[in-house]
């Protein structure tokens, strides 16, 4: 997961400096491949995470499973709270190109609570 991250981290770094022009002049068609780029490491990430619960046994593949859920609900509820405040305030936070990375940090709120939420108390 660790190397889809960096993967994923490289390819908006490096979009900034191109899309700004500090690599040099944008080019048309490059410019399209580079700009789908960073979703292709979400794709890994996203794929390591279903082969983490494939992988594992019923007790962790359902822990797993409510944890991607709860994240991916609070996520949900953040960027639509989001897109309203914006749409009707103007706010503007951050872009819907790390919507990805809102879902990362929510899985890392939401683990620590769900860590006993199954356990037997015996």
């Amino acid at each position: 997961m660790s190397f889809w991250m960096a993967l994923y981290i490289s390819a908006i770094v490096f979009n900034g400096f191109y899309f700004r022009g500090s690599l040099g002049p944008v080019e048309v068609p490059l410019s399209y491949v580079l700009a789908v780029l960073p979703s292709l490491p979400v794709g890994g990430m996203i794929w390591v995470m279903l082969r983490h619960i494939e992988t594992s046994d019923e007790y962790v593949r359902g822990q797993l499973v409510r944890r991607y859920l709860i994240a991916m609900g609070l996520t949900l509820l953040l960027c639509s709270a989001y897109t309203f405040l914006e749409n009707y305030t103007g706010v503007k936070i951050f872009e819907r190109l790390y919507v990805f990375a809102v879902f990362c940090a929510c899985l890392a709120v939401v683990t620590p609570f769900t860590l006993g939420a199954t356990r037997n108390p015996s």
